[in-house]
């Protein structure tokens, strides 16, 4: 986080340590401020003599303060802002976009490739033709929305409750050392079993409702997101705690304004993750048992030999996979953005 005015002409790390936990995790009265910041300051100048950090307000030049950074003034700084805002546009937007269009163009490529040369016959791989006059139709009804929509609701459930018990979980086993050897042989079972062999027992249990499909992208994308938990949580140095500690933060401080923050990267790839795999464990579920979704309409085109109509549905589950994968990374970043400042 950038300050306008930094104690310690360093970089977001240094801002952080000194202005963002001074003033957001001290809210006490006269005397134990000052005894805080007494102890902050011995702390501080602990750092400063590792570091060879130069505190004060005054010239934050890279001559007077030997600091690995200096903002320029001016003009320079403008241009600097200008030249950012436009990187992250780019980032944002024309990459992905880019990256999108070239991977649609080669699969429609190969694909136009296989059926003009007969390499796979036409009842297996039908033509791009005839799998866009399918999706038109579907489209026209509302088939293909309907069942996009019971399919995105089921996987945006099981990955909820998944990143419930992953954070419930993985916080704790991050700062529970031996809940780690306690939990690992309960984990490490419920890896071993694929989900296709677990899908039909979860139906059994909870019917074939909703329910049981949000239970099995639960099982699906729980493993994931408490293994991203827990590493971004453990990755987090000791000093951040520790200061956090001197200047008086709570166990809930720390976390949102501490761990979080830093852990932030980790997480974010867990997201991804396992977002892409709980359409993985929708379509597991509606494989077994349903009478709607994009998977109950793969499993029916292939029963009834229509494959326009399953490769309709496969296109999109890739493009409800690709929308979600591509919305969690302009959120990431967006939200750590402050790691270029």
């Amino acid at each position: 986080m950038p300050c306008s005015a930094p104690i310690y002409p360093y970089p977001p790390e240094a801002c952080f340590w000194g202005y963002f936990l001074l003033r957001r995790c001290l809210k006490r009265d006269g005397g134990a401020e000052d005894k805080t910041k007494g102890r902050g300051s011995i702390m501080m100048r602990e750092h400063t003599r590792r570091a060879g950090w130069t505190s004060g307000r005054g010239d934050t030049s890279r001559e007077a303060t030997g600091a690995p950074w200096s903002i320029s003034p001016g003009r320079d700084a403008a241009a600097a802002t200008d030249r950012t805002r436009r990187r992250d546009l780019v980032a944002l937007v024309a990459l992905p976009l880019g990256s999108l269009l070239l991977f649609a163009s080669l699969i429609y490529a190969v694909w136009e490739t296989v059926s003009l040369t007969g390499l796979a016959p036409a009842y297996i791989v039908p033509t791009p033709l005839q799998v866009a006059r399918e999706g038109a139709a579907e489209l026209a009804d509302g088939t293909l929305l309907a069942n996009a929509a019971t399919t995105l609701q089921e996987a945006l459930g099981g990955f909820a409750l998944a990143a419930v018990v992953a954070a419930v979980g993985g916080y704790a086993i991050a700062h529970v050392r031996p809940l780690e050897l306690i939990a690992a042989p309960f984990v490490a079972a419920s890896q071993a079993v694929p989900v296709v062999a677990v899908a039909p027992l979860i139906i059994l249990l909870l019917g074939t409702g909703l329910r049981a499909k949000v239970a099995i992208c639960a099982v699906v994308v729980v493993f994931p997101l408490l293994i991203a938990t827990i590493t971004g949580l453990r990755g987090v140095g000791r000093d951040y705690h520790d200061v956090a500690r001197v200047f008086g933060a709570s166990r809930l401080q720390t976390l949102w304004y501490v761990e979080l923050p830093l852990a932030a990267p980790v997480l974010f790839g867990g997201l991804k993750l396992g977002l892409t795999l709980s359409i993985i464990g929708a379509v597991v579920g509606e494989f077994v048992s349903a009478d709607s979704g994009l998977g109950f309409l793969v499993n029916s085109g292939i029963a009834n030999f229509d494959k326009a109509a399953a490769y309709t549905a496969l296109i999109a589950l890739v493009a409800l996979s690709i929308a979600l994968y591509t919305s969690v990374t302009l959120l990431e970043r967006i939200a750590l953005r402050w790691q270029n400042d």
